[in-house]
Order: structure tokens, then C-alpha cells, then sequence
């Protein structure tokens, strides 16, 4: 098997030996993505320069950084700078603990002085736990919010040197343990100024091979050897009712990275996802979409004409959609469906903000009118193009809009595979729409598509796990 496609995500793993570097806490004026900000062997014998021990007993013996805490101390050192995007890699090795739930932590936005509030990526020298992978913040009452939780491959237990990687994007981080990705989070909360650091609770451990890498700022860039993301075609619509709650707790289920939606107005003014321009397929009621009230869109049957089983399921709202994806950690790539005007795509934003949903909603369209319209009331939202047919110039046009993601048909983009590469050289990720043959997903993925839009999510993660 393998190990690069266990499961799904865009992280991958990438370690090369560092030479010894002095580093502060000063941004280089060179900086940019690409360049390595830290690079640390420990092979000069003392602690870098720049760097802080805040507390516990932090020293380098035998070219490894090593650091003692007694059970419950958050002992630290910091240093490195604020990063936005950037990969954090090291290797962890558990040398001593008080018990198999202490850990080890590598530090994502954490002030020099080591103050509260800080985030960290937590791993457990149990790492098989449950909870043996964590991402977690330190509040400023000195409380722990752990946002997410999982378990490693194998135990890291004690002797085993582990290679952790951490890649950061915002709010938006990965983590891969030993070049598998095991979770993600869309949780951090950044500060105006918190570099990196190492932590250590109830055990002695020792690290080496840190290495901090500043990123591009598109986190949907897919790595070099790690799978596709799967993104769910109105959810399980293979499975499903399209475009439903069901859909979308089928797809989720299976482990898709992103629910794929339609979005339009109801005649009054209420964002409800639905593909058609009327009801009539999907529904057992009749007429177009903007033509009927919320209340009439409520009432309506959006199951039976998929399957007995799934009769009685509702049309989502908007908002509905959303609050279910937040209560689950789900992400959502929002298709505004037709032309909308800005008032309209402005309620659609209203939607997604009294959700608390915007780090974690990619809004794309056919209507280059209404990315301009989001782009200009949320320009914190990353935007797709979506296309039947390849422009002349994708990333010219990408540029022009002020895209994240360029989205093409699957047939379109193998018919012209070369931009792919155009659009990755511009910061450009691609994801093809829409796609349910291995045969395809494999063509796909060795033209470099970043993700794959299709009505067969839990496939496609299978396939990602071959």
C-alpha cells in the first residue's frame, strides 16, 4: 500500500538535512515563499541564537535539542517568527516519560515571551490514543480548547525517533506524522505576532532536523506526492438525495474533504441549496426556484424522487447547510448557481458570517460577475472559477479575478494538461469537475490536479487509500 494516499489531503512530508543556521527573531528581507526561515541541526553544541528557553531545562547533547518537564509543566522554547503560511518539520523522539499520555508539542503561533494565549500540535508519546494527536490552544485563563484529536499509525513511544510535519495556511493546518497525514484543523485562531517554539510535559525529549519553511498562501495547492482532495459533488449524490443533508452526512462520513453545493435565492431573498433552476426534478412540488416563497421551498419532498428510504428529507437552507457543517468540522466549496446580483450574493455572505463559517467556505461560479461581487464584500473568501471549456490564458484570467482555484471540466483539463502547470507557476490550484472513473482520477492525478469534484466521494477516498 501506499502510505502517501492512506488518507486524504493536500500535506505532504518533505525533510532534507539542515546545516547549522543562526536564526532571530527578525524576518529576513529576502523572505519569501519558498525560502527556509529555520534550518537546525543543533550540531554547533550550544542552544541557537535567538532562541528562548522561557522555562524547564533546555540544552544540546550529541546534536539534538533536549528538553525536561515534570508531569504537567508546558515547558517551552521559542523562536522563529510570525509566519502566515508556513511547514514546520522535526524530529521528535521520546527519550523518557512519566506516563504514555505525556507529550511532546511543536509550537504554530506562540509569542516569544511564551504568554498565553498559544497554539500548538500536540503528540503523545501514546500516540495511538484517541487523543494521542492533538491541536490545542493554551487560553489566556490558562485553560486547554483541543479543537481536534487523533490517532497516530503506531505508538511514538519511547527511543523512536518520529518525523512530525505541521503546515500551516491561516486557520487552516495539516498534520502528517511520519509522511502520513493524520488531521487537520481549521480551528487556530493567529496572533499578530507569534513565531514558533518547542514544547515538553512530563518527559525528556529531544529533537532535531527543524526546519520551518514560509509557504505560498494557497493552502489548496496539492503537495508533491500527497493525494487529491475529494471533493463531494452535492454531496454522496451517487448515494444520496443531491444537494441534501443526507448527502452531505454520507459524504462526510466517508471522509471527503469538501461538500460541493449549488446555491440560489428564493423569491424571498433566502439562500437554499438546490442545483435546477426549478424544483421539478429533485422535488415533488413544481416551479422555478426563484419564483416560490421559503415557506412553499420547506414544505417540499426533496427525497422520495431518489429513493423510498429517503422520503420526507427537506430542501436545505443556506444557513441550514452550514450550521450542520460547523457543528461537524466540515468544509464547504459554495457554488453561487447563475447570475445573482450584488445584493443577493451579499445576503449569501450575510449567511456564511452569521455562521461563523467563513474560514472554512471556497466560493466558486460559473458567473465571473458574482466572484467579482464576493471579491469585493469578502475578499477574506478564496474563489474558483469554474469553466466547461479551458480560456486561452487561465492564469491571465485567474489574475484578472483574483482566484484561488481555476475549475475546469475533467475532459476539458485532459484535453489540455499543460495548464495545469501554467496555473500552478501562478499560485493557481485546479480542481476538475466532475469525475467518478479511477481511470480518470488516475489520468487526473498524474496531470497534477490539486482535487477532484465528484458524485462518488467515498470512491475517490478509496482509491486515494491504494
Amino acid at each position: 500500500m501506499d502510505l502517501r494516499k492512506i488518507l486524504t489531503g493536500i500535506a505532504a512530508l518533505a525533510f532534507a538535512g539542515g546545516t547549522l543556521t543562526a536564526v532571530t527573531t527578525s524576518a529576513p528581507a529576502s523572505a519569501a515563499p519558498g525560502d527556509v526561515i529555520v534550518s537546525e541541526t543543533f550540531s554547533g553544541g550550544t542552544l541557537p541564537s535567538g532562541w528562548n528557553a522561557v522555562d524547564g531545562t533546555w540544552s544540546v547533547q550529541n546534536g539534538r535539542l533536549v528538553g525536561t518537564a515534570a508531569n504537567g509543566a508546558n515547558n517551552k522554547i521559542t523562536f522563529g517568527r510570525k509566519l502566515n503560511d508556513f511547514r514546520f518539520e522535526a524530529d521528535v523522539r521520546f527519550d523518557s516519560v512519566v506516563s504514555t499520555s505525556r507529550w511532546a508539542a511543536l509550537g504554530l503561533d506562540v509569542p516569544a515571551s511564551g504568554a498565553t494565549p498559544w497554539w500548538i500540535a500536540t503528540m503523545r508519546s501514546g500516540s495511538t490514543a484517541s487523543n494521542g494527536l492533538e491541536f490545542a490552544q493554551r487560553t489566556t485563563a490558562n485553560t486547554w480548547n483541543v479543537t481536534d484529536t487523533a490517532a497516530a499509525p503506531y505508538a511514538a513511544g519511547t527511543g523512536r525517533n518520529v518525523k512530525v510535519s505541521i503546515e500551516v495556511h491561516g486557520t487552516q493546518a495539516r498534520w502528517s506524522f511520519d509522511g502520513t497525514e493524520v488531521m487537520r484543523t481549521s480551528s487556530l485562531v493567529r496572533s499578530a505576532n507569534g513565531g514558533q517554539a518547542l514544547f515538553v510535559n512530563g518527559a525528556t525529549v529531544s529533537f532535531d532536523n527543524i526546519k520551518i519553511t514560509e509557504l505560498p498562501r494557497n493552502a489548496h495547492l496539492r503537495s508533491s506526492g500527497a493525494p487529491v482532495t475529494v471533493i463531494a459533488h452535492r454531496g454522496a449524490s451517487a448515494a444520496a438525495p443531491e444537494n441534501t443533508l443526507a448527502a452531505q452526512d454520507l459524504a462526510l462520513r466517508a471522509g471527503a474533504d469538501l461538500i460541493e453545493n449549488d446555491v440560489q435565492p428564493s423569491s424571498d431573498g433566502v439562500p437554499f441549496v438546490l442545483h435546477d433552476s426549478t424544483v421539478d426534478r429533485t422535488t415533488d412540488g413544481t416551479g422555478a426556484i426563484r419564483n416560490r416563497t421559503s415557506a412553499y421551498l420547506k414544505t417540499l419532498d426533496a427525497g422520495s424522487w431518489f429513493s423510498p428510504q429517503y422520503a420526507g428529507e427537506r430542501m436545505p437552507t443556506l444557513a441550514e447547510q452550514l450550521a450542520d457543517l460547523r457543528a461537524r468540522g466540515g468544509r464547504l466549496l459554495l457554488e453561487i448557481k447563475g447570475s445573482h446580483t450584488k445584493a443577493q450574493v451579499a445576503k449569501i455572505i450575510e449567511v456564511i458570517r452569521a455562521q461563523q463559517m467563513t474560514p472554512h467556505v471556497f466560493v466558486q461560479s460559473f458567473d465571473t460577475a458574482s466572484l467579482r461581487y464576493v471579491r469585493e464584500l469578502a475578499p477574506e473568501l478564496p474563489l474558483g472559477l469554474l469553466r466547461s471549456t479551458l480560456d486561452a490564458d487561465p492564469a491571465a484570467v485567474a489574475a484578472d479575478l483574483g482566484l484561488t482555484a481555476y475549475n475546469p471540466s475533467a475532459s476539458a483539463l485532459l484535453a489540455r494538461p499543460s495548464a495545469i502547470t501554467a496555473l500552478h507557476n501562478a499560485d493557481i490550484a485546479v480542481m476538475a469537475w466532475t469525475s467518478d472513473s479511477p481511470t480518470q482520477w488516475t489520468s487526473l492525478e498524474a496531470a497534477g490536479v490539486d482535487g477532484i469534484i465528484t458524485n462518488k466521494p467515498a470512491d475517490l477516498v478509496a482509491w486515494n487509500q491504494n
